[in-house]
């Protein structure tokens, strides 16, 4: 059976690199003997070669080669290309590369659709502080803590900061500090001064218990549906706005958050069933319309 295109990409790729790596170690032992100008042609024909390489498999359709290519030869035709294909790294790296916030909200929207956790965490800070769109903290909150939940450190430290500042609800300072110490133990992304403020206003039995639960998060993370959590919360947030009293603004699913669901979805239409993306929706343009 032949290798998929992708697999025979990049078996081809290293092999053009492992020579550009075997060049560099020979250079190495024979520094003495060899300048730096005298390496340079012979890895700039191997380079060459790579992109070669990648230049075909593009041609021939494959969204990985495509991506490489595109940042290999920093060109954005290549890299939207792969983005049409549903590459989310390529999405995500047009994001970067844009200039007017608008454009990259755009290419971020996409590649968060295609499951790219950096792209989550970017449509979170946009919404949250009306980079590129409209302010809207509670929709922000949601893709901040989705991509939170998938292991974003930046999204971690930041969730528990506007948890701590009461962004969207009220405050939490034990869920703000669990998430400041995830992004801390977890993602090397230091939650000072919050960590320390948030600290005085607990005992030590209960600091004990948030830290045993920052350390174990990756083994819960498993247990639960990256999304859920998020959303619900976020549906919770806005029928509490909207006068529907789901009770607490926790992200579980209670029978309150049930009853208030329900009657949600029979005054907009919707009938019976749960959460889903067109009640978030509408729930979303209620609560902007409110």
């Amino acid at each position: 059976m032949g290798m998929t295109s992708s697999a025979a990409r990049m078996r081809a790729v290293s092999v053009a690199l492992s020579v550009i790596l075997m060049l560099g170690a020979c250079a190495g032992k024979s520094q003495k003997s060899k300048s730096v100008k005298d390496e340079t042609p012979i890895k700039k024909v191997i380079e060459s070669n790579a992109i070669e390489v990648l230049t075909e498999y593009a041609e021939k359709g494959d969204p990985g080669a495509q991506y490489d290519l595109g940042l290999s030869l920093s060109s954005t035709q290549w890299l939207e290309t792969a983005a049409m294909q549903g590459y989310g790294p390529a999405a995500y790296e047009l994001g970067l590369l844009q200039d007017d916030p608008k454009d990259a909200v755009g290419w971020y929207s996409m590649a968060s659709a295609m499951g790219h956790v950096g792209a989550l965490y970017q449509i979170g800070d946009a919404y949250l502080n009306g980079h590129g769109t409209a302010k809207e903290p509670g929709w922000g909150l949601m893709w901040l803590e989705r991509a939170a939940r998938a292991g974003h450190g930046e999204a971690q430290h930041d969730l528990g900061v506007a948890m701590a500042e009461g962004v969207a609800g009220k405050v939490r300072r034990q869920e703000a500090l669990t998430w400041l110490m995830i992004a801390q133990i977890q993602g090397g992304v230091d939650g000072e001064p919050y960590i320390g403020d948030i600290k005085k206003q607990f005992n030590a039995s209960t600091i004990e218990t948030i830290e045993q639960r920052a350390r174990q998060w990756r083994r819960t993370l498993a247990k639960e549906r990256v999304g859920d959590r998020a959303s619900i919360r976020f549906a919770q947030y806005a029928m509490s706005k909207l006068g529907y009293a789901p009770g607490t603004i926790d992200g579980i699913d209670g029978e309150q958050t049930y009853t208030a669901l329900v009657a949600f979805r029979q005054a907009e239409g919707f009938g019976n069933g749960g959460l889903n993306g067109a009640v978030l929706d509408r729930l979303r343009e209620k609560l902007a319309q409110h």
